[in-house]
């Protein structure tokens, strides 16, 4: 009996390893690796080097300012991954099958915004179905403020979305979080710097996204102000397409979620800025009170996909 739960706390302790070491080598930075995984700089390293030690190769190399992926750790990334991946997802099954959650043939009203179409969605989407092919997916596109008043009214039963400000009834899943970025014309004097704080903006074209019902970028506008920045009173723009296309023409700088690096053009360079940490986040929404069967196993299967980002 003390073997079998000496294996298994060593099994448990492998895989956390594994976890570490996939994170790590997506931030290839201790600092960030260690606020994700919510641990201390230190026990990263030692789950680091637990898991060279046990492989008997160097994962990583370190030096006092970069971290690399060595041959052998680029090797080991993929298969770390669907391993984890096929673990998380065996768990899932028995956890459906237990709870009696299968899907059939009744059809999933999904309204999704436009950022979670470049990131969550399709791997959502296609792990669902893989698994629940009979479910049928009606899946539409628009912003957070509608799907959530298509979920309160019963007009759609699942919403990938930003975290609604009054939930009702309504249940809501953080599942990602987007770093805001500086969006910087390629011709400005800033796109070739490699560290930027918000102060060396002051004295350049900026303006920020006007979506104050969101409570992020009302936090980038307050802390750009705050910067002694000087905003452009003749910009005044909402959509993240529209501002894009205003700095691809050169007449500004402002912020934005990362999750534009998939479609930004040739003629915008992103930049990350040190003294600006503001996150914004996209979740699962849902009624309480929906009986649909497909809601619980597709909330799931987003947590699971959230969870291998």
């Amino acid at each position: 009996m003390m073997e079998n739960s000496q294996l298994a706390m060593s099994q448990a302790l492998e895989l956390w390893s594994i976890k570490c070491f996939i994170v790590l080598a997506e931030e290839l930075h201790f600092g960030r690796s260690a606020k994700r995984l919510n641990v201390t700089q230190p026990t990263l390293s030692q789950q680091i080097r637990k898991l060279e030690s046990h492989f008997g190769v160097q994962l990583f190399i370190r030096s006092t300012r970069s971290v690399e992926l060595t041959p052998s750790g680029e090797t080991f990334l993929p298969l770390a991954r669907e391993s984890l991946i096929k673990l998380d997802e065996a768990v899932l099954l028995s956890k459906l099958a237990a709870g009696g959650m299968s899907p059939g043939g009744e059809q999933l009203k999904i309204g999704a915004i436009n950022p979670a179409v470049h990131r969550l969605l399709p791997l959502i989407l296609r792990r669902f179905r893989k698994r629940f092919p009979e479910t049928r997916l009606d899946v539409r596109i628009f912003d957070s403020s509608e799907i959530l008043r298509a979920l309160e009214r019963g007009d759609y039963d699942i919403g990938i979305m930003r975290p609604p400000s009054n939930g009702n009834v309504i249940r809501f899943s953080p599942l990602v979080s987007d770093r805001f970025v500086a969006v910087i014309p390629k011709q400005s004097s800033l796109s070739s710097r490699s560290t930027l704080r918000l102060s060396d903006f002051v004295g350049h074209d900026v303006f920020t996204l006007d979506r104050f019902e969101l409570s992020s970028f009302r936090s980038i506008h307050d802390q750009v102000v705050d910067a002694g920045i000087t905003l452009d009173p003749g910009i005044k723009v909402s959509n993240t397409t529209a501002a894009l296309a205003l700095v691809a023409a050169g007449l500004g700088i402002t912020f934005l979620p990362e999750w534009i690096e998939g479609i930004v053009g040739r003629d915008v360079v992103l930049r990350k800025v040190d003294d600006l940490c503001q996150e914004i986040s996209i979740g699962i929404a849902w009624r309480a009170d929906n009986p649909m069967p497909g809601i619980l196993p597709f909330v799931e299967y987003a947590e699971l996909v959230a969870r291998q980002k």
